[in-house]
């Protein structure tokens, strides 16, 4: 989850005492990381990514605590600035919008949040710049109307941090955002460029902007640009970014956006409206509570609301593009009546789970017995980690719809990638590494699995049957056999599967090496997993 600096002095200037956020921020559902002479380090949940700035956060805070209540009013005025949409960028990067701000008051510390809270959105919203990228301008440098072109990979300019034109082939070769990022464009053969009236380049994105726009102390108007793949996010956060900027002192003028085929103008401030009813809101949160307390808590989380009838109507700012069903807006008010409020009991119905304690302490204890340390590792994993480094095809069995990062795409189907992750954190610590795993992984229904890999120099097929027969054995499984087994993450020859009772309930062997490259791993790696 993304850890959110926000400078003392900033906090400050937005004039939040520093101590009542320490004292309160958790109850925005965050989590208070660390405290220094300068800064406060504050975790929040990828779903509300306009706390990810100090302009957020202070707007929340200042809302729970009941000093600025109800919605902020955030309004943007028309402006002749325009955005032309070339048809070429339909496949390649097909969506923009854009906004300018104006009566700004920039300093370093305005920069550096701003910069930090782009970042931030780049790595969850924007799934690490493919779904979305942010583009900040010094507007006085540059001439509208703006063109969002393609261009080939031969075209030059000069991109920030450096002093001399290169191609745009050159700068997805050697400048570092360009080496980083270059995955997201390598299907095309020209690259999105945006341009001002006097050819001057704006922007490359995703990848990097030009010198010739860069933000500085001395900039008093910005034009913002986000670029993306989904026209909804894109508008969305440039909203976020807009509020933001409006809550430092800046005024929000429009852009007009032309694609070839329809026209749109960002920022759309617009306030949307959702009802509930009461007993919806009384029967996720567990109580009964007074039409006031519900308004009041609302109105502590910065909406506006009011009843009618039975029902409860509520105005969400254009910052909160996570509200998007009423359970959202309960979660809200949960919040904002104060979790310390909420009363703790006990379930009413007594449910006896089967019990496989005994037997887990059991496998633990013949694990721990061989020198194994145990890990927890995570269920929600993604594709990549599960298949593709361990050099085997994908399968898809439980796949979750809206992931919020790309490292939480799937179910786990087997445990042996994760404890390859494990390996790979610690990969620079003193070998032999001895790790396993007894969790559950999710294929057409739900297992639970023993699993361990164990890194040295000296780890071979051997040592792994050997280890893999002592478990078997200590767990009682007597009336097995070992046949050879083809599997991607393993080489050729040196994995085996266990057949017991005429079904394969397991394999082992010798981790691939291309497989141990893609963890960065310098040394063999043995692993086994069975099925309990």
């Amino acid at each position: 989850m993304p850890v959110i600096r926000l400078q003392k002095s900033e906090l400050k200037k937005l004039e939040m005492d520093e101590n009542v956020l320490i004292e309160n921020v958790a109850m925005l559902g965050a989590d208070l990381k660390d405290v220094s002479s300068e800064e406060i380090l504050v975790e929040f949940f990828p779903d509300r990514p306009d706390l990810y700035t100090v302009e957020g956060v202070v707007r929340a805070m200042k809302g729970f605590m009941g000093e600025e209540v109800g919605l902020p009013l955030y309004t943007a005025k028309r402006s002749n600035v325009e955005i032309n949409v070339s048809p070429e960028m339909q496949n390649i990067r097909p969506y923009i919008a854009g906004a300018v701000i104006k009566g700004l008051n920039v300093d370093d510390g305005m920069i550096r949040s701003m910069m930090d809270f782009q970042e931030k959105l780049h790595l969850t919203v924007g799934r690490k710049r493919k779904k979305l990228a942010i583009g900040l301008h010094d507007f006085s440098h540059v001439k509208p109307p703006f063109r969002y072109v393609a261009m080939p990979k031969t075209f030059k300019f000069v991109p920030l941090g450096f002093k001399e034109e290169m191609t745009l082939e050159e700068i997805l070769n050697k400048h570092p955002k360009g080496m980083e990022y270059a995955s997201i464009l390598k299907d095309f053969n020209k690259y999105p460029i945006i341009l001002d009236a006097e050819d001057n380049v704006l922007s490359f994105p995703p990848i990097i902007n030009g010198t010739l726009t860069q933000v500085t102390p001395d900039t008093e108007k910005i034009f913002i640009e986000i670029t993306g793949t989904d026209l909804n996010v894109v508008k969305s956060v440039l909203n976020i970014i807009s509020c933001s900027f409006a809550d430092r002192g800046g005024k929000i003028e429009t852009v007009d956006v032309k694609y070839p085929e329809f026209e749109i103008v960002t920022p759309d401030l617009k306030y949307e409206s959702m009802s509930l009813k009461k007993e919806y809101v009384e029967k996720l949160l567990g109580l009964k509570m007074k039409d006031k307390e519900i308004i009041n808590a609302l109105l502590r989380m910065r909406f506006d609301a009011q009843v009618k009838n039975s029902d409860i109507a509520v105005k969400i700012p254009p910052y909160r593009m996570d509200i998007l069903h009423p359970v959202d807006i309960v979660e809200d008010i949960a919040k904002g009546y104060g979790y310390p409020n909420f009363t703790t009991l006990l379930p009413e119905k007594h449910r006896i789970a089967e019990d496989y304690g005994e037997r887990d302490r059991w496998i633990r204890e013949i694990m721990i017995g061989l020198g194994f340390l145990e890990v927890t590792t995570l269920t929600i994993t993604s594709f990549q980690s599960q298949y593709d480094r361990m050099g085997i095809p994908r399968e898809r069995f439980v796949e979750i719809e809206n992931p919020i990062t790309e490292d939480g795409t799937t179910l786990r189907t087997w445990l042996i990638p994760s404890l390859m992750e494990i390996l790979q954190k610690n990969r620079h610590n003193d070998l032999p590494q001895k790790i396993f795993e007894l969790g559950y992984i999710r294929k057409e229904s739900m297992e639970k699995h023993l699993a361990f890999v164990y890194v040295d120099s000296s780890a071979n097929f051997a040592l792994c049957k050997s280890l893999t027969e002592a478990i078997l054995r200590e767990m009682g499984i007597k009336d097995y056999t070992i046949k050879e087994k083809e599997h991607g993450s393993f080489i050729p020859g040196r994995c085996a599967r266990i057949i017991h009772n005429d079904r394969e309930i397991g394999f082992f062997g010798e981790i691939h090496p291309e497989v141990l490259e893609n963890f960065q791993l310098g040394y063999p790696v043995i692993a086994m997993e069975i099925k309990i």
